[in-house]
């Protein structure tokens, strides 16, 4: 593969990333934050795949590739149940409304 598509692909990549890393920082809401950490973690894999590709170990990259992954729906369903636990509590899934909660 060209050198083009490599770097169409890291753009992509870090496009992703950032969107994610937006997504978190901007944290209005817990789901906009869980969905920013999962978009975070599609731009990791897609640099982990493109790189795993352009250094002809892609077996290698399939295998972290398939651990993120695994990770990922750990954290998310961790998150999901935190968020379940926190709107039973706050009524809402506003992060300020989590601040409130501060003792």
């Amino acid at each position: 593969m060209g050198d083009s598509f490599l770097a169409v692909t890291f753009g992509f990549a870090f496009a992703l990333f950032a969107l994610g890393l937006y997504g978190i920082v901007a944290r209005e809401s817990l789901v906009r934050v869980l969905f920013g950490l999962v978009i975070m973690t599609k731009g990791v894999t897609l640099t982990f795949l493109a790189a795993g590709n352009a250094r002809d170990q892609l077996g290698t990259a399939q295998a972290i590739v398939f651990t993120i992954i695994v990770i990922e729906v750990a954290v998310a369903a961790l998150a999901l149940a935190v968020m379940v636990n926190v709107h039973r509590t706050t009524g809402s899934l506003s992060v300020a409304s989590i601040r409130r909660l501060q003792g």
